[in-house]
């Protein structure tokens, strides 16, 4: 994902998603590539039922594995994903995101994927208090993910669920029953791909 940070931007994010809590406490600087396992500004509704943004941690760690990403086809079958779909949903801000076409081992292409007219735009996530190997509880986010539209299956065979601004209010409201509606696959004619690195042609295919 791609930078979000400074004053200006987040008068931004107030405004592009309503956020009626202050923003004055939250220390975060601008980034150019934000990855996982780093501490990012996400959108959630409190108890008050206010939009506020508070610092959570990207990735869950189990043993063996860390996790980032959540399939939206999974969301209903696993029991952590579950409750935190139906429970716990939060809205990831970004202006991009960024995607590499595996071509080698390592070296490969770099995209840049924008959304016309929509800066920064809201990435559907899920969110759980989740214990670190300190024994410390955080809040820790990931993003779904959905299967890709045709410009994003040439370079990946998933892309984030992007979601429209007027389901905001829906996807953060608590209901029922979870809204897997929401859940839709970006067309390609709203997305922009920029190449932003180009991989070794000197590196054979599968290369390491």
């Amino acid at each position: 994902m791609a930078a979000i940070g400074d004053d200006p931007t987040n008068r931004r994010l107030q405004r592009r998603f309503q956020i009626r809590v202050s923003l004055n406490d939250l220390d975060f600087a601008p980034e150019e590539d934000i990855t996982p396992g780093s501490f990012q500004p996400v959108v959630r509704q409190n108890e008050d039922g206010e939009r506020e943004l508070e610092m959570m941690y990207w990735g869950f760690s189990f043993p063996g594995r860390f996790t980032f990403n959540t399939r939206s086809d999974a969301l209903l079958k696993s029991g952590l994903w579950r409750s935190s779909f139906e429970e716990r949903r939060c809205i990831v801000p970004a202006d991009a995101f960024f995607e590499w076409k595996k071509i080698h081992k390592k070296n490969n292409p770099k995209y840049e994927i924008t959304v016309a007219g929509r800066a920064p735009f809201g990435l559907a996530g899920i969110w759980s208090r989740w214990k670190t190997k300190d024994g410390v509880w955080i809040p820790t986010m990931s993003v779904i993910t959905s299967e890709p539209n045709e410009k994003m299956a040439s370079i990946h065979d998933r892309q984030p669920v992007i979601l429209d601004p007027r389901d905001y209010k829906e996807w953060l409201a608590l209901a029922e029953r979870p809204p897997v509606h929401l859940l839709r696959i970006l067309p390609a004619e709203e997305m922009t791909v920029r190449l932003v690195e180009e991989h070794n042609m000197q590196l054979p295919l599968n290369s390491m």
